[in-house]
């Protein structure tokens, strides 16, 4: 099972730091975030990192087809591909953050389908149309891999169908992965006369080792916060009957402007008992075992992938995971 690291930062020297320390303990990926209001850009950003690494494989994740059409995105992440020799793939989603501080709504069910099978086809060297004029692209030389966001039953079987990779975000909880994530994206590849060995399985995972799963947990909460209220913007019929009316809360508290923010108010308004669920649910997080526990059973499941999402202090908790978890395991990249 691959290892990503995920970044988030208004620096882009940070960046470029956290690509070189994540290529210098062996690395698979690094992943950056698309959300134009409160971080670096996420094309330079990963150019950046491109020009400052020979290996890591390099993400946006994850951009979506509302704040960028496609047609932009494609010939960025092409461009991207040939600064990096070949080093990337696209996460696409149907936006959050990126979308709703320009006051917008983010992509349906449809639009997210039509933008990723375009991509995918502008990626192959295919022409498509964009009202109804036809669109070629030149700077396209090798078919980069696009991989959908999903976190519903829908946006999961409709990534099974098309892409290339599913990128599951509605935790890593084995249970999750499998009677949510894997058992729907499994039903959309069959539908398209394709098995999930077709399609890469990746799992966007808050992480963090400490002591206790509190202790990890309360270092994650400005992490796990933004994917909660992502996952139940709409609905939080599938969590727990105790813990619903206060995810209602929690999606009504979130505020864009703080997206991600340590020092967010929403943070306070959680009480233990919503954040021991969401750790649950939604992190790898605690002493070392237990979290080599959740990872040996996410690749016994057939994740192939890690999106690992770390505390503010990235470097310092990504390296302190990678000694007291992966390192002298079978689990090492």
């Amino acid at each position: 099972m691959n290892s990503g690291g995920f970044v988030a930062t208004d620096s882009v020297t940070d960046a470029t730091e956290y690509a070189r320390a994540l290529e210098r303990w062996g690395w698979d990926a690094l992943w950056a975030i698309d959300s134009q209001q409160l971080y670096t850009d996420l094309y330079v950003t990963l150019t950046a990192c491109a020009r400052a690494t020979d290996d890591l494989t390099l993400a946006p994740g994850i951009t979506n087809p509302k704040s960028r059409h496609p047609s932009v995105t494609a010939n960025a992440i092409a461009s991207l591909d040939q600064a990096a020799d070949g080093r990337t793939v696209l996460g696409i989603g149907a936006g959050d953050s990126a979308v709703y501080s320009i006051g917008r709504r983010p992509a349906s069910v449809d639009e997210l389908a039509e933008s990723a099978e375009k991509l995918r086809r502008l990626l192959r060297g295919e022409a498509v149309t964009f009202g109804g004029e036809p669109f070629r692209l030149e700077s396209c030389r090798r078919d980069v891999q696009v991989y959908v966001a999903a976190e519903g039953p829908q946006t999961l079987r409709m990534a099974g169908e098309v892409a290339d990779g599913v990128i599951f975000g509605g935790g890593p909880k084995p249970e999750t992965v499998e009677e949510l994530g894997l058992a729907n994206v499994r039903r959309g590849a069959k539908r398209a006369g394709r098995s999930l060995e077709d399609i890469e399985i990746v799992a966007l995972t808050p992480t963090c080792v400490a002591e206790t799963r509190a202790e990890a947990v309360e270092k994650l909460k400005p992490v796990i916060e933004p994917i909660a209220y992502h996952n139940f913007t709409f609905s939080v019929e599938e969590a727990p009957d105790e813990v619903q009316d206060d995810l209602r809360s929690l999606v009504d508290a979130h505020d864009m402007q703080e997206h991600g923010d340590e020092e967010a108010d929403a943070l306070s308004d959680i009480n233990d008992e919503v954040w021991e669920y969401l750790g649950d649910r939604f992190a790898v997080a605690g002493p070392p075992a237990a979290c080599r526990e959740r990872l040996r059973a996410l690749e016994k499941l057939g994740v192939d992938h890690v999106m690992c999402l770390f505390p503010p202090e990235r470097i310092a908790e990504t390296e302190r995971f990678h000694e007291a978890v992966l390192e002298d395991s079978e689990l090492c990249p």
